[in-house]
This record gives structure tokens, sequence and C-alpha cells, in this order.
């Protein structure tokens, strides 16, 4: 064990990569720091971030071309929101206080309520995803009166990692050895026939509180389909519970559309929930957004006026960082830009498909979320797999895919200086191709370039063989 101590802000500054190491490994998360360095840019220092680019201690420049999991929408360190947020800072404005008004959190809940439909306008602001879909499980249920029993979700769904957020999401729940909210049921993945009944036999014990749905599924890649959607807004209306979009990856352009749930025909939820690009890359904010009726119902009495509030209340420079990040995704100019990218990112998936049939199994996706799923054409990797215990991987051939994927973002980053990741889900297994709405062409062709050559000339396996020792001597 490392000796603890009050580092300063300078003697952080000056940490080697080892020093770095060695602290995850002791105070933060060991494991996580076995498997970071058995990749290429788990052993580098990043110092510097601009646009759709990071800069390593050593000189190098690294094409971002993660997105930042979602939340780097804007990239990294857009101008407008530093200037935001230094005039801030620099005129000494309120954070955080319980008992006054946040003259940015008002105009920045009639901001969302401009931008979504006529029923959505109350606010709730919180720090993160997982924290939006735990309020919004709140208020259904207390909408309610306890008089309803049930919350159903997709059993392929990700709502995020709390014990209530984590208890409703399909592809994390009941994995992990951990309690789970009590009520909580899964429907089949885009199948309005099983949802149907698993409503009915709700209702014979209790009844359903809500329904919450990705409309897009970011960890699939996958859509619910016209058909479900129809079926869950019959369905709403004739057993009377609530809908709950999750939208915290997707929303804002991701797909095109401002919102994803815009891409079917006249229908708004009784709550969204949004984060990731709402903070412009700089700020960790999330909100829910709820319908009037249902608010007055949960939250309109005097007696519940404090039953939902945060320790960060007011939220300043959170509220006009993701102002400002709304000021930037409404310009008309922006949206034209969004659209030519996502039709560029469709055109260069399709040709990369088609020039590597022989290791593309498939792609999927829409406007900026996309993914790669590669055949499992790398035998050896196949055959290191099978040095690992069979309880650790349950599904293999699943697993070598992810693997062959991984080998591959390995390669972009050592070769080409690209920096790719593969969705942790476990319904996941393809390689992300989904970059910052800000990116350029001529960086999205440098990327498809690199991939093919890639592609063209094969894959180095040593990087595969140093994960799968980690995870072996993890599994140990």
């Amino acid at each position: 064990m490392l000796k603890k101590k009050i580092y300063t802000v300078e003697e952080a500054s000056n940490l080697s990569i080892q020093e770095i190491k060695d602290l995850y490994i002791n105070f933060i998360n060991p494991n996580q720091t076995k498997i970071f360095s058995s990749l290429p840019f788990g052993n580098e220092i990043f110092e510097k971030a601009e646009g759709v680019f990071l800069y390593t201690q050593e000189g190098k420049k690294i094409l971002d071309f993660t997105g930042g999991g979602g939340v780097l929408g804007l990239g990294h360190n857009h101008p407008k929101i530093l200037n935001t947020r230094i005039k801030f800072q620099n005129e000494k404005e309120v954070e955080v206080h319980k008992i006054i008004f946040s003259k940015y959190m008002a105009a920045l809940s009639s901001s969302l309520a401009y931008l979504l439909p006529e029923n959505l306008n109350k606010s709730f602001f919180l720090n993160s995803g997982a924290e939006a879909v735990e309020a919004a499980i709140k208020i259904c249920f207390k909408y309610y009166k306890g008089k309803k029993k049930f919350i159903l979700h997709s059993d392929k769904s990700y709502h995020g990692k709390l014990i209530g957020s984590g208890s409703i999401s399909g592809s994390y729940k009941n994995k992990n050895d951990l309690p789970t909210m009590e009520n909580c049921k899964s429907f089949k993945f885009n199948d309005p026939s099983h949802l149907e009944k698993l409503i009915i036999d709700c209702e014979k014990n209790g009844g359903v509180y809500s329904v919450i749905i990705e409309p897009y599924s970011a960890s699939l890649l996958e859509s619910c389909s016209n058909e479900f959607m129809q079926k869950l807004f019959h369905l709403k209306k004739k057993y009377g519970f609530k809908i709950i979009f999750d939208e915290v990856f997707t929303g804002f352009f991701k797909s095109k559309k401002m919102f994803y749930f815009e891409n079917f025909n006249q229908i708004s939820p009784d709550i969204i929930c949004l984060s990731k690009t709402l903070g412009g890359g700089k700020s960790s904010i999330s909100s829910l957004v709820v319908d009037d009726e249902l608010y007055d119902g949960a939250y309109g009495k005097l007696k519940d006026t404090f039953l939902h509030t945060t320790t960060y209340n007011g939220f300043g420079e959170e509220s006009v960082t993701a102002l400002e990040s709304l000021n930037i995704l409404s310009n008309p100019e922006f949206k034209k830009k969004v659209n030519l990218l996502s039709d560029l990112l469709t055109k260069k998936m399709s040709i990369i498909e088609e020039r590597h049939k022989d290791k593309i199994e498939k792609i999927k996706g829409t406007g900026i979320l996309n993914g790669i799923v590669f055949k499992s054409y790398l035998s050896s990797i196949g055959n290191m797999m099978e040095k690992l215990p069979i309880n650790i991987i349950q599904d293999k051939a699943f697993f070598v895919k992810k693997l062959t994927a991984t080998a591959i973002s390995s390669e972009l980053y050592k070769n080409y200086n690209i920096l790719t990741y593969i969705n942790d889900s476990s319904v996941s297994n393809h390689l992300v191709i989904a970059p910052s709405l800000v990116i350029e062409e001529k960086e999205v062709a440098y990327f498809f370039e690199s991939l093919d050559e890639c592609l063209s000339k094969g894959i180095n396996l040593k990087t595969i063989e140093l994960v799968i020792n980690s995870i072996k001597s993890i599994a140990r």
C-alpha cells in the first residue's frame, strides 16, 4: 500500500504514468488499472484536449473518435462553452445555494421545455443520467399513491448502475450479486405481444405504474419499432401507466433529430431523461422533464414541495454551461452540419462493409451512433480464449467478436493515433463508431482510410494476449 498523503495541484500535474497507476491500484480500482494498462492508450498521459483531438505528454496528437461515450457531443473544450464558464467564474456568480433563485436554472428549464412537446414542462436537475432515471421512477410511483406496484423495462436495456436504475437495466441486473429494487419486471426487447402479456399479468397483482424504454438503444444500436411504440401507447391508454423515455445517451442530435423519439409520429412520453451532451463536455448535469399533469399529481401539494431536491440546488455553472450547449445545438446551421455528418458516416460505413465482407459481419446504427461487428476471423483469438475459465465468459463466441473489435481498436491507436472504444455492455460486441458532432469531414475520411488499411494489413495479436492475460489474472 502506498503511503497516503494530500497532494498539491502541482504535484498531481507532475505525476508519472506509473505513479498514476500505483495510485489507481491502491485508491481507485485495481482491476480497471490492469485492464487499461494492457491497452495501448493505458500507458500514456493525456495533457490537453480540443475539439476532436487529445494530446499526450509525449506530444502525440490523437483523433478521439469516441465522442466521449456520448458526453462529448460538442467535442472537447468547445470555445463558446469555455468562454461562458470563464465569464461566470470571473464575475464570481452564485454557484449553489439552497434557498435563493437561480436565473440560469430558470432559463435552462424554459429552454428545455421549448425544445420538447407541449406537455413536458417541469424540470428537475441532477448530476447523472442514472440519478435522472431514479427520480423518474420516484415521481411515477408517487403519482399513483402506492396503488400500483410494478415498473417494466426491456430485457436488453441499460439505465444506469445505481440500485434503482440497475434494477431496471436488463443488460446489468441480476448479473452482479447486488440487491435489486422490488417489483421490476422485464419484457422482451421490441416485442409488443410480450409487453402486453406482462402488463395483463401485472394487472392481476397490483398493476403497472410505469414502463421505461430507450426509444433507441445505444448499447444494441437498435431502435424500438413503430409497431412496438404504437402498442406501448395503446396499452398506456388502456391500463393507465406512465411512460419514461431514457434519452440520456441518444438525445441532442445523435440521430439527426434533436431527440430520437421524434422519429415516431405524434408521441410524447410522460417523462424524458437527459444528460451527457447536455453538459457541453464540461459539466456533470442531467435532467428529467416531466408532464404537467404527472407533476401536479405527484408533487403538486404543499407538503411535497421539497420531496425531490439535490445537494447542489441552483446548479449555477452547470446550468449556464447547459444553456450555452442548447444554444449551440439549436442553431439551424448546426442541424445542417449534423445531417451532413450523419449521411457521410452512413456512406462510409457501407463502403467499409463492402470492401471487407470477409471480416465484417454487419454494420449497424443511425445518425452518429454506429458500430461494426467483426467476424471471428482471427482463429488465434479463439485459441487464446480456451485458456480462460469457462465461468468467466458465458458466451465465448460473442466475446471473441468483442475481443476482435478490441484488437482492431488497439491497432487504430498504436498505428494511426485514433482512439476508439468497445461498449462495456453485456449485449454489445461492436467497435463503436460515434464521434463528436463537431467532427469535420477530413477527420472522418482519415478514420475510415485508417480502418481500411488496418483491416487490409491484418492484426497484431500481442495486445489481445495482454488483455486476456489481464482477465485471467483478475479471475484467479
